[in-house]
């Protein structure tokens, strides 16, 4: 089997790569805080001391980050995990990143003799755990054929969409569905409190009606409970809809919808809510309706 590298060991990165190390890979770790590689390396990983350690001493390096300032924090810089590539390696992204940001680590990893492979992620927390992600893959297809059986490890669901920068827009394209789904179900959500209904019966409803989605379903509870813990924070969620609004710049497409939810999000960060969870839009709504839950 292959030698796994793995930097990123946040929400999502965590339960993915302990999934691999589970499936019996020889799993190599490094994270900026080193107490969140604890459960991997109870569960056998090793740890490495710099990014530029784990590309050393491993075959394939994935990387799951927070944004572009991060990914190129461990890749760019002295001790990154590009010092440390020989020919012959692949490097698999599956933060989710602006297309010039990949443009630019691409180029690296190229330099170096080594192939780089896009693959953000669709789903929860919940579904890395359970192994049960969405994995949007672009990159050469030689490459994607060699990493299908990682991939498979991690999620249940994969999309092989190109070879070059492919699955980070849709990535981005599919986040601005998810906020301006959370987004209406706010405004439909606070209409029906005010004329009377119970919220949790109303997002039970709305879950499983014909606007029902995986996103409904999954933020329902948090809604009704209106305790935004973050699975998905507000400034994740601002971060990715920059990102898509850029895109969208790029390719002459308006974007409405994104637009207004961005502004929304832009509120609860402004008003202290930037770590919540995104779903929090709900109580955004509410106070601009002069709602208060009893």
């Amino acid at each position: 089997m292959a030698r796994i590298g793995w930097i990123g060991l946040g929400n999502m990165g965590n339960p993915m790569c302990l999934n691999l190390v589970k499936a019996g890979y020889d799993v190599t770790v490094w994270n900026r805080t080193k107490s969140k590689a604890d459960n991997v390396i109870k569960e056998g990983a090793s740890w490495a001391d710099s990014p530029r350690k784990v590309a050393e001493k491993t075959d394939i390096l994935f990387t799951m980050v927070a944004d572009g300032t991060i990914l190129n924090a461990v890749a760019l810089v002295d001790d990154g995990y590009v010092a440390g590539l020989k020919a012959g390696k692949i490097v698999v992204d599956m933060s989710t990143v602006s297309v010039e940001e990949s443009m630019k680590i691409n180029s690296a990893v190229e330099e170096c003799g080594c192939k780089m492979f896009r693959a953000p992620v669709t789903g929860s927390t919940a579904l890395a755990q359970a192994g049960t992600l969405g994995i949007l893959a672009s990159g050469e297809r030689e490459v994607y054929e060699k990493l299908l059986p990682i991939f498979e490890k991690m999620g249940n669901k994969q999309f092989y969409l190109g070879a070059a920068e492919e699955a980070r827009v849709l990535k981005l394209a599919i986040n601005t569905m998810i906020a301006t789904t959370m987004q209406m179900e706010a405004e439909a959500v606070v209409l029906c409190e005010k004329a009377g209904l119970n919220v949790k019966q109303v997002t039970d409803v709305i879950a499983d009606s014909a606007v029902g989605s995986s996103i409904c379903k999954y933020k329902a509870a948090t809604i009704a409970e209106g305790v935004y813990k973050p699975a998905f924070s507000v400034k994740l969620m601002m971060k990715d809809l920059d990102l898509a609004l850029a895109a969208a710049k790029q390719y002459g497409v308006p974007m409405l919808s994104t637009s207004v939810t961005r502004q929304q999000l832009a509120s609860a960060s402004a008003t202290g809510r930037a770590e919540k969870d995104f779903a929090i839009l709900t109580q955004l709504v509410e106070e601009a309706a002069g709602y208060e839950r009893m």
